[in-house]
């Protein structure tokens, strides 16, 4: 191989391994939108493909496009009780629960509440957390008193019935997996519960930890994700077959210095976990990856007062933009961060520079190895040494010295 060559390319060496990573995040801020004028906190959302829903307190409702937050409408209000969260149906519209046993409905096509009549069973509780089942025959709600119903609308109102062998911890979250015919609880001290299809509720353990909320991923990946306190991350694999065996496994994000609060499905396999303080974590249910998307550290670098507020829940538009919903009512969006290196303008770019600086190196030394034969022989006579075949340097040395003498 040339001089020349072999000068290009330990020059691209030198470049790639000089050159450095982007801070934690992978994305950046580009836009803030606030959702109103006047002074909200909002508690849940949820998203489908089109739209977010997010309630909040004083019965404050607001439907959001999700590839335009700016166009977001204030529903008319039919409570004047905090709202806790939501879930929206497989056929479009929403069930959202709240205080004083408020549950309320939504309807997608009209974009209006209503009163769900039916639910008298809790008039008197606070409702934390609904979820349809996979079906969406059922809707499961709880509250904190740790007690779970099932409940369906008929035609003469509706038919409701609690869950036996509820806990008497608070229930923080509930989802049902899309496609496994399971449904997964959080509490806040008896740890996790699994919902079957004939409404038995099986605990699996966990309850040293405070579970905050409960995400099951969509599609065909059998797993739902729970985060708690001091980093914990649960993850739930589903079986629902007849002999089969739903187990939880719960790890700890060692080196996050962030609490977990919040989940947000994105897509089939990438849910974001929000962190206090502010930021986002890529994690990837079927492998239990978990990836930095949205450092705190860089967020507060901007300096904008949106990242002051907890986050809320966040959503996608495409693989690496989307919104972040912050308790405030204010959007902020994510794009890819721009990278100086015109090789790595993409997101995708900039994850496959870690992979490249990391394995580069041993690539661009095998191609100088092959393409030299100094190198070569170099190696050959290391190779030859180790083995006792060829003399060391210090026995060179003395038959010089022996054929000098003679």
């Amino acid at each position: 191989m040339g001089r020349g060559r072999l000068r290009v390319i330990v020059a691209l060496l030198m470049i790639l391994l000089l050159t450095p990573i982007q801070a934690e995040s992978v994305v950046t801020s580009e836009q803030v939108v606030t959702l109103g004028e006047d002074s909200i906190f909002l508690n849940a959302l949820d998203s489908n493909g089109q739209e977010s829903l997010t309630v909040g307190d004083n019965g404050v409702v607001y439907a959001i496009p999700n590839d335009d937050p700016e166009s977001a409408k204030q529903l008319e209000s039919i409570t004047d009780q905090n709202l806790n969260a939501l879930d929206f149906h497989p056929g479009g519209n929403a069930f959202i629960v709240g205080d004083l046993g408020r549950v309320l409905r939504y309807d997608y096509q009209d974009q209006r509440l209503s009163n769900v009549s039916g639910t008298s069973l809790v008039e008197i509780s606070t409702l934390t957390s609904v979820s349809w089942n996979t079906n969406g025959a059922w809707a499961y709600i709880s509250a904190d008193s740790g007690r779970i119903w099932r409940f369906r609308s008929l035609a003469d109102g509706g038919e409701m019935h609690v869950l036996e062998n509820s806990r008497e911890s608070p229930v923080t979250s509930i989802d049902c997996h899309p496609v496994v015919r399971l449904c997964v609880v959080s509490t806040e001290s008896d740890g996790i519960g699994i919902i079957d299809t004939e409404h038995e509720i099986t605990w699996l353990g966990g309850s040293a930890i405070l579970w905050k909320d409960v995400e099951c991923a969509t599609g065909n990946i059998a797993v739902c994700v729970a985060v708690g306190s001091n980093q914990n991350i649960g993850t739930i694999r589903l079986d629902d077959s007849s002999n089969g065996e739903t187990t939880l496994d719960a790890q700890i994000l060692s080196d996050l210095p962030s609490e977990l609060s919040r989940i947000c499905s994105h897509s089939e396999d990438r849910i974001m976990i929000a962190t206090i303080p502010y930021g986002l974590i890529d994690y990837r249910p079927s492998s239990e990856d978990a990836f930095p998307w949205y450092d705190h550290v860089d967020a507060a670098n901007q300096q904008l007062e949106v990242t002051t507020s907890p986050v809320v829940c966040s959503w996608s538009t495409s693989e690496s933009t989307g919104w972040v919903l912050n308790s405030r009512g204010e959007a902020l969006s994510f794009v890819p961060i721009e990278i100086e290196n015109p090789l790595l303008t993409s997101l995708a770019g900039y994850a496959l520079a870690v992979v490249v600086v990391i394995s580069v190196p041993g690539i661009v030394l095998g191609l100088i190895f092959m393409n030299s034969p100094k190198m070569q022989a170099s190696y050959s006579r290391w190779r030859r040494k180790r083995k006792g075949l060829e003399p060391s340097l210090k026995d060179k040395r003395e038959q010089r010295r022996k054929r000098d003498q003679t």
